[in-house]
């Protein structure tokens, strides 16, 4: 699973790269990115929250009762007709749909938005039954295939960018100058990715001895109870979602809507390497200690996690904050995308990198909630982030020039996670007690509290950075412009960051650096593990 998330992640970096070398940052990749992310957010939106929150519980439930395989077969069934339906229907409201979402006026971005929906849209229907099976797959303990599916897409949309340049000739790529193949090539390929990955899934769901019959008795499978169940799931996705919605539109207006996203790709990969790897394994221990009423023991968990995530994100994060422009030129200033241009993705990618602790704090404390069965409390600190990141979005797009606006937006995110830390801190606190009542111990005797911990990390992962800062400085005059200086200034930034980082991490005698390194310096004693 773990080779299966790093592959994932590595190929869904290099689909990135691509598409900034072959589409640029202009209005064809606007066009291309806005009808690309309309299918995953309606998805969301309309079932994708649903199934998320409450399909494992409830397969697990089927299974426990030797009625899975009946119920799967109507859940299928059922996902089928309503997203066949859904996927119609917003193929027919394409142009609606991206007039809601993009804010420019250019006719020519407008019809190419509208085209490549329409052969984006049905991946609605694939996001659903992937999502489905995928979970079936996990009830029935095989993890496997949902980890790796998505390596599939990413290889078959890699292939697609391959074409797209061969088909492209001559090389236009203008909204109105695109030819019929170069559209058909990308819309095409790009859908046939998630179809792929939708497809990796059935050999895995056919060895795990279930077999799919059409079933239109519909009725007993407990419709009702799973939509009492996901209730606050959706407001919290419906919260998420309206708040990307003014986003995008205050982004698209000023064309500067592909800066943000890449950016913020960019910025999610450590806290989907790390925060996402915590939190899985963090939810079932907490889920058992919640079972058992152990509030204690929750609380212990949850700082173990927390503290685990900071230490690796906290030198990412700061690492960003002064190496973030020569990361984006390393990997973006290629083909149509400008080296000053992706010196912008890296001033945004700057800013962004300093919400991203908040960010992971954020997600980690609300799954405490969530292992409690508690899904109110998590949709409401949602609606209260989003409704901050509209109103600080929308502040800076008035006050900032037109030019200036993505650094505005960039801002609103990051002011939006540190209010959700904020908030869930101080409900955790209410409904655990403080880390320091807990005693979390990383070796035997430590009980240092957590915002002890969070301070020496953070002067650690400062000296880190202020060293990386100052060899990128000596650094750059010496190696040549352009994409391969910064690569070589960014790898050997990193190595003299992560060596002071770690050196200070252990001159502070911070827990959980002696933890780590503890295997290397001595033997394994008797009953380790």
């Amino acid at each position: 699973m773990a080779i299966g998330t790093v592959a994932s992640r590595v190929t869904g970096f290099l689909r990135l790269v691509m598409l900034g070398a072959v589409l640029g940052v202009g209005d064809v990749r606007q066009a291309f990115d806005l009808s690309n992310t309309m299918p995953n957010t309606l998805y969301d939106l309309l079932i994708g929250g649903v199934l998320a929150s409450t399909l494992v519980p409830v397969l697990v439930q089927a299974r426990a009762k030797d009625q899975d395989e009946t119920y799967v077969q109507r859940l299928l069934t059922f996902v089928l007709l309503s997203l066949t339906a859904l996927t119609a229907l917003t193929m027919i409201a394409a142009p609606w749909l991206v007039r809601l979402y993009n804010g420019t006026t250019q006719t020519a971005q407008l019809d190419l938005t509208v085209t490549w929906a329409r052969f984006f849209l049905p991946q609605i229907l694939f996001y659903g039954v992937s999502a489905t099976v995928g979970a079936v797959l996990n009830s029935r303990d095989r993890f496997a295939a949902p980890v790796w599916a998505p390596v599939l897409n990413n290889v078959v949309a890699i292939a697609t960018l391959v074409m797209f340049v061969v088909v492209s000739e001559p090389r236009t790529v203008t909204p109105a100058g695109m030819s019929t193949s170069q559209k058909v090539v990308l819309g095409v390929g790009t859908t046939l990715g998630v179809v792929a990955m939708t497809a990796a899934l059935l050999p895995s769901l056919r060895a795990s001895g279930f077999r799919w019959a059409f079933r239109l008795d519909l009725r007993g499978m407990g419709l009702r109870h799973l939509g009492r169940l996901a209730a606050w799931t959706f407001v919290y996705v419906a919260a998420t979602q309206l708040a990307l919605l003014v986003l995008t539109r205050l982004a698209t207006t000023v064309g500067q809507f592909p800066q943000y996203n890449i950016a913020y790709q960019v910025w999610q990969l450590p806290y989907a390497v790390v925060a996402v790897s915590v939190i899985t394994a963090l939810l079932p221990r907490m889920s058992r200690h919640a079972v058992q009423e152990r509030l204690d023991l929750m609380r212990s968990d949850l700082d173990r996690g927390l503290r685990l995530s900071a230490m690796l994100l906290i030198p990412a994060a700061l690492g960003l904050v002064v190496l973030a422009q020569p990361v984006a030129v390393a990997l973006f200033a290629h083909g149509l995308t400008t080296y000053t241009e992706a010196e912008q993705i890296g001033s945004v990618l700057a800013i962004f990198a300093l919400g991203l602790l908040p960010f992971s704090v954020y997600q980690v404390q609300s799954r405490a909630f969530y292992a409690l069965g508690d899904t109110k409390t998590p949709a409401l600190v949602q609606v209260f982030v989003s409704t901050a990141m509209v109103l600080v979005d929308v502040t800076l797009s008035v006050m900032l020039p037109a030019h200036a606006r993505i650094y505005g937006l960039a801002v609103g995110l990051v002011a939006a996670n540190c209010l959700g830390a904020i908030v869930t801190t101080t409900l955790v606190r209410r409904r655990f007690g403080s880390s320091r009542a807990t005693g979390t111990q990383i070796e035997p005797g430590s009980r240092r509290s957590m915002t002890g911990a969070l301070t020496r990390m953070a002067l650690a992962g400062l000296a880190g950075a202020a060293t990386a800062a100052v060899a990128a400085a000596i650094l750059a005059p010496a190696l040549p412009t352009g994409w391969t200086g910064a690569a070589l200034v960014v790898a050997l930034a990193s190595v003299a960051d992560l060596v002071i980082y770690w050196a200070v991490l252990r001159l502070l005698g911070v827990d959980e650096a002696r933890a780590a390194t503890a295997p290397l310096t001595r033997g394994r004693r008797p009953g380790d593990r």
